[in-house]
């Protein structure tokens, strides 16, 4: 009888440490760490304001994305970040191109020449997009530990150029101001 309860216990002890339980991101709160209120925040500002700048004042060409550096303390993706809002800006109907594919497929197109390849499946020489605008970005901080609490400014910016003028035609800066206190402080 002893060995059942303790099993039961014991079964009930797994269930209990091994579930998961997810939330609702629209009501994440800030932590110590860059989290997920970093990250929909962010998100939600650059894409609502490059998205309104292609629509309004580029209007046509195609944009590529280059990096986002985080030149911060924190672990940060950056590519959580520049999915994200990629994604959105997709929505938008924002046009991308990747011109890191572009040896594959010109690989590819040669051999469709070949005469191996389905003249209905084969890719069509002359039809590659050349993007008008490079997206990139950087994470920056400042960091001041005063009376046992970390004090920090993160930015987030990313602009976007012209590659016809390697010209800023937009940017945009996502700020955090975190307090958080600091375990052990004074060691």
């Amino acid at each position: 009888m002893f060995s059942k309860a303790l099993l039961f216990l014991l079964f009930l002890h797994i269930s209990f440490c091994s579930s998961v339980q997810y939330g609702d991101l629209t009501k994440s709160q800030g932590s110590k760490q860059w989290g997920p209120l970093e990250v929909r925040e962010t998100v939600k500002l650059m894409s609502q304001s490059l998205g309104n700048f292609y629509t309004t004042e580029i209007k046509t060409g195609y944009l590529e994305w280059k990096s986002i550096t985080n030149s911060t303390s924190e672990h940060i993706d950056t590519k959580l970040i520049t999915n994200e809002i990629f994604l959105q800006l997709s929505k938008k109907k924002v046009p991308f191109v990747d011109t890191s594919i572009r040896e594959e497929a010109a690989k590819e197109m040669g051999f469709g020449r070949t005469g191996m390849v389905s003249p209905e499946t084969k890719l069509a020489i002359g039809k590659f997009k050349s993007p008008s605008h490079f997206i990139k970005g950087e994470i920056n901080e400042v960091v001041n530990f005063e009376s046992g609490k970390k004090i920090q400014y993160i930015t987030v910016t990313i602009v976007l150029v012209s590659l016809e003028s390697n010209q800023i035609v937009w940017s945009e800066q996502s700020n955090f101001y975190k307090t958080s206190r600091v375990e052990g402080y004074g060691f």
